[in-house]
Order: C-alpha cells, then sequence, then structure tokens
C-alpha cells in the first residue's frame, strides 16, 4: 500500500504531491530509475520514452537522483525551454507537470476529457478575451479618473461620455454596448474586473474565448435593454451585466453536464454562484434606491437579464460535452428566447412614446 505521508486529500496531481507521497520528507532523495517508474503509472497517458527523457532531464546535477529542489526547479522553468532540453514535444510538458489540469478537474465533465485535456490545450486561441476586455475598462477608468482628478467616486466627465448609456441618447445605438467600459468608482470597476477575470478565464481555456466573450456581451446587451424597459429614466454604467452572464453560465454548464459531472462539483458551481447572485443584487437593489454621487443609480434591472442572458447563451454556446435530445431541446428554447427578448426590447425602444426627450449635441 502507497504511505500517503505528507499528503493530504484526493489522489495527488502536481509533481510536488507525487514527490511527497512517496518520499519520507522534504530532504528526501527519490533515484531516477525508481521516480521514472512512479510516473509511468501517474502520467500513463504519457509514452514511456517521454517520461524517461523527462525524468532524467530533471536530475539536474547528475547524481542519480530526484529531489524536492530539483521538481520546485522544473515547475518554474518555461514549458520551451523544457521541451527543447529534454527533446521532448512542448504537449508533453503541461501533461507531465499537470500545470493546468487544475482547469480540466473544475471546468470540464467526463472523465476522458480531463485526462486529455492537458494533451489538447494549446493555447490557441489564448484566453484572452475577458483579460482584453478587463484592460480596456481599467483604461478607460484611468481615463476619465486622471481628467478629473476624481479616483474614488464616479468622474463626472462618465456622466456625460459618449460611451455611457444615457435615457435621452438612446437612438445612438452604440451605447448599448459601450457603457460596460465606464464605471462609477473604483469599487464598482475592482469588482467587476476581479469577478470577470476569476470566472472569464477558465471557462475560456476550456470552451474557448469566443464563447465566452459571446456570452458576456450578450448578457452586457440584455442588461441595457432591459433597464430601457424596466428603468427608462437611469443611466447606465459598468460591465455587471456581463459579469452575471459569466455567472450563471456556471449553471447552463451543470445543465447541459450534470450528468457527467459529481455530485459535489453541481452543488459547489450552483451554491456560490447563489450566493454571489443574491449578495450582489441585494446590494444592487439597496444602492439602486438610494441617493448616489452624481444622481447615478446602480440599475439592477441590468443585473437581473444579465444573469438571465447568462444561462441561456450559456445553453447555446458553452460546448456541450455529452449531446442528447433534451440538450438540443434546451439549445432552441434558449436561443429563441434570448433573440425574442431583443426583438421585443428593440421594438419598445423605438416606438414607446414615454421615453425621455432624445437630444444631440
Amino acid at each position: 500500500m502507497t504511505d500517503n505521508k505528507g499528503f493530504t486529500g484526493d489522489a495527488p496531481t502536481t509533481l510536488k504531491e507525487i514527490f511527497m507521497v512517496h518520499a519520507d520528507g522534504e530532504n528526501t532523495r527519490i533515484p531516477v530509475s525508481r521516480f521514472r517508474d512512479i510516473m509511468e503509472e501517474e502520467r500513463s497517458k504519457l509514452s514511456d520514452e517521454t517520461i524517461q527523457k523527462l525524468t532524467y532531464y530533471m536530475d539536474k546535477n547528475n547524481d542519480g537522483f530526484i529531489t524536492l529542489e530539483e521538481i520546485n526547479k522544473l515547475e518554474k522553468e518555461d514549458a520551451r525551454t523544457v521541451a527543447k532540453g529534454a527533446g521532448v514535444q512542448l504537449e508533453a510538458i503541461s501533461s507531465f507537470r499537470r500545470g493546468i489540469d487544475v482547469v480540466g478537474k473544475y471546468y470540464l465533465t467526463k472523465e476522458q476529457q480531463k485526462l486529455m485535456y492537458s494533451d489538447q490545450y494549446d493555447c490557441c486561441p489564448p484566453p484572452i478575451g475577458i483579460v482584453l476586455l478587463s484592460l480596456a475598462q481599467i483604461a478607460v477608468y484611468i481615463y476619465y479618473s486622471a481628467t478629473s482628478g476624481e479616483w474614488v467616486w464616479i468622474s463626472p466627465g462618465v456622466v456625460t461620455s459618449p460611451l455611457t448609456f444615457l435615457p435621452d441618447r438612446r437612438q445612438e445605438a452604440w451605447r448599448f454596448l459601450t457603457y460596460m467600459l465606464v464605471h462609477a468608482g473604483v469599487e464598482h470597476v475592482a469588482f467587476n474586473v476581479i469577478v470577470q477575470l476569476v470566472l472569464g478565464v477558465p471557462l475560456e481555456m476550456v470552451h474557448g474565448p469566443f464563447r465566452v466573450v459571446g456570452i458576456y456581451l450578450g448578457g452586457v446587451i440584455a442588461g441595457s435593454l432591459a433597464t430601457s424597459i424596466v428603468d427608462p429614466n437611469v443611466i447606465l454604467v459598468g460591465g455587471s451585466g456581463g459579469v452575471y452572464a459569466l455567472m450563471t453560465a456556471q449553471i447552463a454548464n451543470v445543465v447541459l453536464n450534470g450528468d457527467v459531472m459529481s455530485a459535489c462539483s453541481r452543488v459547489i458551481r450552483v451554491v456560490v454562484v447563489l450566493i454571489l447572485l443574491l449578495v450582489d443584487f441585494g446590494y444592487a437593489v439597496y444602492r439602486r434606491f438610494e441617493n448616489t454621487v452624481s444622481s447615478v443609480n446602480v440599475a439592477f434591472a441590468a443585473h437581473v437579464a444579465g444573469a438571465v442572458a447568462g444561462v441561456t447563451l450559456g445553453l447555446v454556446l458553452l460546448k456541450n460535452f455529452k449531446q442528447s435530445l433534451s440538450d438540443k431541446v434546451f439549445f432552441w428554447i434558449a436561443i429563441i428566447a434570448y433573440f425574442a427578448f431583443v426583438i421585443f426590447a428593440v421594438f419598445w425602444n423605438i416606438f414607446y412614446p414615454e421615453y425621455p426627450p432624445t437630444t444631440y449635441g
């Protein structure tokens, strides 16, 4: 029986965890030949030749032993450098080190998908969609803060910005999307950027940046359209509609792939999303009816619409790892519901007579 000294939790996945399971302590050395046998068992999807080359590459001082220090050095080395030095394929490095397998563990479903993820993932296209959006939002915030000198609360320039959604400028259609770039203070932009990066980047690594950015932008558009109907006199700023869409896209993933997830994974996803939604939505409702700086209130309707869009667009855009008849039904229900809402909202904005008069100049 294998001794699990030095490791707690499920089966070891990283090189360090594997070393600690089979070593008596951090200072213990494991012979290269024995460590190679261990890795052939732990990384069975790699060829024996690849494992042998990488194992001998780890032995930097050529003393015939693997130490924890040598493992730590390998973990920090660039993957291309390791591949060139060991004479192996670049794709094998991430699988050997399991550096990106955490993403597969929590965002993938079928076991074979988890096992193959490290080999298949080639960072093309790279998961930078949400990162680029976040950088754009930070850059716009810095611009308006620098020009006004106001770095904590909302900048006066944001209220009249050509990016902001203004009720009397609703015929300038780009505003239904560009309002996501401007924010009402440092707290607003910081929360949105942090949450969307934490949720968005791992999703992009599994489902691709185009799908995830599509969900985000769909949530943003749904947020502004819903606000223009439910709360038509509110000035709208911030990417919260997109952030909420990323949150509820987790629920869409459970709907699509829940039967091949562990029960614990399903529960954790749903509970965490619901807690985040309830806490932030409650705070948004409170701030909506509280007088704020520059008379800009939080449009909670955008949060609700973004959340609904996240579920519907998630069912349409996220990868489906099993494909069943019920999933196809969900797909068409979701796509019809989303576009029906968009078409309805567009016509409402065109023909509803009670909007504030449009102004220009």
